[in-house]
């Protein structure tokens, strides 16, 4: 389940990764329904140009910019990805702009395409 602790959570690690100029166009929870769990994901350009890897340890730096009170995501919840992945793709269609929203989009189709359930910061390609 989605909690409320996670979606905050999601929010300010867009929020501080947005601060280092990690030039985040998707920010989204997903919900895989053969594992039955939730990912962010996190499409940016700069995946492309400097490798997942060095995408991952941005997280990371972010993360340890959180507040002590914060609730912080662990790696194993967050996937990077490239704009052009198919997901990231058909997400943008709901369009919400460079800030940060909060639409749950859930047991509907784009293009065909069924998605389980999502909850939508950003999609901004």
């Amino acid at each position: 389940m989605l909690s409320e602790q996670m979606i905050k959570a999601g929010a300010k690690l867009v929020e501080r990764l947005d601060v280092d100029k990690s030039e985040v166009k998707s920010a989204f929870w997903l919900f895989f329904q053969e594992e039955r769990l939730w990912k962010l994901i996190i499409a940016s350009t700069l995946v492309a140009s400097e490798g997942p890897r060095n995408f991952y340890k941005r997280v990371v730096s972010a993360n340890q910019q959180a507040d002590e009170e914060e609730s912080v995501l662990s790696l194993n919840d967050i996937s990077v990805t490239g704009v052009d992945h198919q997901i990231v793709q058909l997400l943008r269609l709901i369009g919400t702009g460079i800030g940060i929203s909060g639409i749950r989009f859930s047991r509907n189709s784009i293009n065909g395409v069924f998605i389980e359930d999502a909850y939508v910061y950003r999609s901004s390609i």
